[in-house]
C-alpha cells in the first residue's frame, strides 16, 4: 500500500477544490434566473450538468497536483489486479457485514426508542433523475458505475493511502471515512456513510486493490438505488413491514 503521494499533495488538491467551489458558487449568484434554467431541464440532465461541474472542480486539482506531477497511472492509485474469486468473495462478505451492522444499529435504536442525530432516513435519489425510463437508466449508470469508480479513485486510491502513510492505520482509516461522509453533504446520514467509508477502506486493505472497493461500492449503490425504484413503483410493499424503510434507507448510496 506504499504511495509516492504526500500529505501536502492532499492539502493542495482539497484546498484548491474548496477555493474553486467557493468561486463557482459566487459566480452562480451573479447569473440571473439560473435556478429557473435548471428547473426547465429534465431532472437527469440538470443532475448531469451539476455532477460534471463537481467533477471538474474536484478532479482538475487532482490531475494538476498529483497525476501530472507524478506522471501517475491507475496502478499508482491502487488499481492492482485481483482475482475474480477474491473480488467476489470480499464484496459479498463486506456487504453481509455492512447489512448486519446497519440492521443491528436500527434494531438497537428501535428497541431503545433512541433518535440518533446523523442516523436518519436518506432522501430518495429518484427526484434527482426523474422517474421515467431515461431518468432511471441514467440514475443507475451514474450511481452504480461512474460515482463508485470516481469516488474510489479519489478516496481509496488517493486520500486513504496518503492518510495511512502519515498516521496509524486505524486513524488514517477513520479520518478518510469522515471526509468521505462529509463530502456527500448529507449530514442527516453521516453515520451510515462514515461506516460505509470504513468498510470500503477495509475491502481495499484486505485485497490491496481499489478494484475491490469499486466493486463493493457499485454493488451497494445498485442494490440501494434498485430498492428505491422498486418501492417507488410498489409502495404497497411497505404496508406489512412498517420498519423496512428505517433499514433500507440507512443502507446508503455513497
Amino acid at each position: 500500500m506504499e504511495t509516492r503521494f504526500e500529505f501536502r499533495d492532499f492539502l493542495k488538491v482539497f484546498g484548491t477544490a474548496i477555493f474553486l467551489y467557493v468561486i463557482f458558487v459566487y459566480l452562480l449568484t451573479l447569473v440571473p434566473e439560473v435556478d429557473v434554467f435548471f428547473i426547465t431541464l429534465h431532472p437527469s440532465i440538470a443532475f448531469l450538468i451539476q455532477y460534471l461541474l463537481q467533477f471538474v472542480i474536484l478532479f482538475c486539482p487532482l490531475w494538476f497536483f498529483v497525476v501530472a506531477k507524478y506522471n501517475a497511472r491507475l496502478d499508482d492509485f491502487g488499481f492492482q489486479k485481483v482475482s475474480l474469486k477474491c473480488l467476489v468473495s470480499t464484496v459479498l462478505l463486506a456487504y453481509f457485514a455492512y447489512v448486519l451492522l446497519m440492521l443491528g444499529i436500527v434494531l438497537t435504536l428501535y428497541m431503545t426508542g433512541t433518535a440518533l442525530p446523523g442516523y436518519e432516513a436518506q432522501e430518495s435519489h429518484l427526484p434527482l433523475f426523474g422517474q421515467d425510463f431515461w431518468g432511471i437508466l441514467i440514475g443507475f449508470v451514474l450511481v452504480g458505475v461512474f460515482a463508485p469508480f470516481l469516488e474510489e479513485f479519489l478516496f481509496r486510491g488517493f486520500v486513504y493511502r496518503v492518510f495511512v502513510k502519515i498516521w496509524p492505520l486505524w486513524l488514517g482509516s477513520v479520518l478518510s471515512a469522515v471526509l468521505f461522509a462529509l463530502i456527500h453533504v448529507q449530514f442527516q446520514t453521516f453515520i451510515p456513510l462514515f461506516i460505509l467509508g470504513l468498510i470500503l477502506n477495509e475491502t481495499y486493505r484486505r485485497t490491496g486493490s481499489v478494484w475491490t472497493s469499486v466493486a463493493f461500492h457499485s454493488f451497494n449503490n445498485i442494490l440501494a438505488f434498485g430498492l428505491e425504484v422498486y418501492l417507488s413503483l410498489h409502495p404497497e410493499a411497505l404496508d406489512s413491514i412498517a420498519e423496512l424503510p428505517h433499514f433500507l434507507y440507512n443502507v446508503q448510496i455513497g
